[in-house]
């Protein structure tokens, strides 16, 4: 029977494809959310150091940011160029590519030689190698939703498309776990090589999930439309003639988890140090114990998307958010380590983590196959920069107004933002996600 007889809904894969393009999907979610979050704290710690010792620490501390913050910026151009491709050669193809770019710069930053060594040139190199890490980080969340929706029947696209959004939470806490190991080394050590050792297993992450992206047939969406001749050449051009309205609902209802999640993934940290006076390891360990909630509330709001279908389950979340803008600082404020813990819990762990969980099927089923990849991605790095911004901006309106409650009102704003383009976009849970011009 060919593909054409076999009903587009139907044209999932096989059993064993699905869990091969999951699993391989989630080691790629992990290991673009390792590398950001271990080339942060090390732009904390060493790369001031070993690469601009020059200049004061404070200086170099900032050069070190500088780099990180690159890369926030760099993650749309990535994911406009490699999910164009993702469009008209292939899904598989861009993945197997953002993953050897992630993997090959993680690993030669492990490997590359500190200023002592070659003097100007390792600050050129680390940013160079950043750049290219961003690129490729660019299209890696937004293709791996895109492949595993297109493998995932309709009854359980919930639930499976909500899996990559796992790798968020395990790449931080890996990142996490593997530096608080490492800080114990004697210093001189640590600047020796011990900074290296996080670096070097990212690469070796990457190499495993290139194995298993390669073992992975495209899909079948994909193979549909080029066997049908149906490939559009133009996706971004589409995007924005046809499904412009689409486009900005989707980027609009992913700005909140964008800004939610570097206010209380990082700012947070930073505001239990800085304004309250506690001790690094409080915000620390809030963050942790929220990532690890996630790991509970995303695959459980994959379910309840697909028992009660994606709007409801999104503007849930989003209402939490919005609600507990206010009480969050309220129980921050408390000093207490335990309501430190349950704020972040609550709105890190379970109020972002289930629009982040939502936005994966929702994101996949709003925009026609033939420009899904492009669309997808397109919507999510949109709001990258404003992410990488978000701590910055927090703390200039913390400094400018001496208050919380501006940093509260920062939140709500795309919170709502948020509400209201899923309020007024389409419920999407019976899209026919294969067909085109289902999403018109």
């Amino acid at each position: 029977m060919s593909i054409d007889a076999v009903p587009s809904n139907a044209i999932s894969g096989s059993a064993s494809q699905r869990r091969k393009v999951v699993v391989s999907g989630f080691v790629g979610t992990v290991l673009e959310w390792y590398d950001f979050y271990i080339y942060g704290t090390a732009a904390t710690v060493v790369f001031g150091v070993l690469f601009f010792p020059n200049l004061d620490p404070t200086s170099a501390t900032l050069a070190a940011f500088a780099a990180y913050g690159i890369g926030f910026f760099l993650k749309p151009v990535g994911g406009v160029i490699l999910s164009r491709f993702g469009d008209t050669i292939g899904r598989k193809k861009v993945l197997v590519l953002s993953l050897v770019m992630m993997g090959v710069a993680t690993g030669l930053i492990g490997l590359l030689p500190t200023y002592a060594d070659i003097g100007l040139m390792a600050p050129i190199l680390l940013v160079l190698l950043r750049l290219v890490q961003s690129i490729g980080a660019g299209a890696e969340f937004g293709g791996a939703i895109t492949m595993v929706a297109e493998f995932s029947g309709p009854r359980e696209r919930g639930l499976l498309a909500s899996l990559p959004a796992l790798g968020v939470s395990l790449g931080i806490l890996i990142g996490t776990a593997m530096f608080a190991v490492l800080s114990s080394m004697p210093r001189e050590a640590f600047l020796q090589w011990g900074w290296r050792v996080p670096f070097l297993i990212g690469f070796t992450l990457a190499m495993v999930g290139i194995f298993m992206r390669a073992q992975v047939e495209e899909s079948p969406a994909f193979a549909k439309l080029k066997q049908r001749n149906l490939i559009e050449q133009a996706p971004l051009s589409d995007l924005v003639r046809r499904q412009w309205r689409r486009l900005l609902i989707a980027a609009a209802a992913r700005s909140a988890d964008a800004v939610g999640g570097q206010l209380f993934n990082v700012f947070a940290i930073s505001y239990c140090t800085v304004a309250l006076k506690l001790p690094p390891s409080v915000g620390l360990t809030g963050v942790m114990l929220a990532n690890l909630t996630g790991l509970a509330v995303i695959p459980l709001t994959g379910l309840l998307c697909d028992r009660f279908g994606r709007k409801p389950v999104y503007l849930t979340g989003l209402a939490f958010m919005a609600a507990f803008a206010f009480p969050f600082f309220w129980l921050a404020n408390s000093r207490e380590p335990w309501q430190i813990y349950l704020a972040l819990i609550l709105q890190y762990g379970v109020g972002v983590k289930i629009i982040l969980a939502t936005s994966g099927a929702y994101l996949a089923e709003i925009f026609d196959v033939r420009t899904r990849s492009s669309g997808v991605t397109l919507a999510r790095t949109i709001s990258d920069p404003l992410a990488g911004l978000t701590p910055l901006i927090a703390t200039a309106l913390l400094a400018a107004t001496g208050a919380y409650w501006s940093v509260a009102c920062f939140l709500l704003f795309f919170t709502l933002l948020a509400f209201a383009a899923v309020a007024v976009g389409p419920e999407t849970q019976t899209a026919d996600i294969s067909e085109p011009g289902s999403s018109k």
